[in-house]
């Protein structure tokens, strides 16, 4: 039985998992860290997730 050939990061599928699990993990951070609630602490961890992301793309990793 074959297996297919392995891929890098850059080419799986999930390549842009790390961006949403940096986002989610800012949100928990910023809810435990400040009295704002689920809305602020999500949309602050969804801009950081955005600008690394654009970040990456700049510098032409993605």
């Amino acid at each position: 039985m074959s297996r297919p050939p392995l891929k890098t990061f850059r080419d799986s599928r999930w390549r842009y998992s790390q961006f949403v699990v940096l986002g989610l993990v800012v949100a928990g951070l910023v809810k435990w860290l400040s009295p704002f609630g689920w809305p602020p602490s999500l949309l602050a961890g969804a801009v950081v997730a955005a600008g690394y992301l654009l970040f990456e793309k700049k510098r032409g990793v993605i």
